[in-house]
């Protein structure tokens, strides 16, 4: 029993430290993640590497094939597009339903999850643009607390499936925001909005503050794009 706890326990050390890597940026979008390599830098077996990879690819930040084995999600104009207007469409439905039926009970878990979030640093001071594995938490409880008034488990679990799926999503917006963006103040104006049960606010600022990302990460997107055609163009005219 102590060696299955232990096993469990080392696979767990192996997914959540690569997960970390990924969203961080360490690993680029679309590179790939060979186990073998993996399994010699953390000193573990290949099956605890591949079970920490499928379990990240159940999670949509490891593409796994037959052909390929495993590399890391790559990010897209058209996948950001069509993730966010379904971010919005769920997310949206999932907290308007929680401001009318949450009780006294979700509405004082609300407030702690957002005292929690305004009272963690958001980036480490040696590397502005890396998002601290806290806040992550921090950020991800509380608009999950927002939503679980709602009354749907399932409405819930969908919710927090796709704000996993735009970790990366919100990494790379944090590398090309430039401070210019006051996180804090969003997510202050949305909970203020939730609290006094104003869900029409409520929404409209949860729906802008998912936009917000999407239209920094395709700007940083059309750019690379552009970036990465220069040569081609220079060489053409020449």
């Amino acid at each position: 029993m102590a060696s299955s706890t232990g096993a469990r326990s080392l696979t767990e050390r192996v997914y959540a430290c690569l997960r970390s890597d990924i969203l961080a940026g360490r690993f680029a979008p679309g590179q790939r993640l060979r186990p073998s390599e993996l399994a010699g830098i953390n000193g573990v077996s290949l099956n605890v590497v591949r079970e920490s990879l499928n379990r990240l690819a159940g999670e949509g930040l490891v593409i796994a094939s037959p052909q390929q084995g495993f590399a890391v999600m790559t990010v897209s104009v058209a996948d950001l597009a069509d993730l966010t207007a379904v971010r919005v469409l769920v997310e949206t439905a999932a907290l308007r339903r929680s401001i009318e039926q949450g009780d006294l009970a979700w509405e004082s878990a609300l407030v702690a999850a957002h005292h929690r979030l305004a009272n963690t640093p958001m980036t480490n001071t040696a590397d502005p643009e890396d998002i601290t594995d806290d806040w992550m938490h921090a950020h991800n409880a509380f608009h999950v607390a927002t939503m679980c008034g709602c009354g749907s488990p399932r409405l819930i679990e969908i919710a927090a499936n796709l704000g996993g799926s735009a970790a990366m999503y919100r990494h790379v917006s944090r590398r090309y925001d430039h401070d210019q963006r006051d996180v804090a103040g969003e997510h202050r104006a949305i909970f203020e909005a939730t609290v006094a049960r104003d869900a029409d606010l409520a929404c409209r600022l949860h729906g802008e503050h998912i936009a917000r990302t999407a239209d920094i990460v395709t700007r940083a997107l059309a750019e690379q794009e552009l970036a990465a055609h220069e040569p081609d163009q220079k060489s053409a005219s020449a």
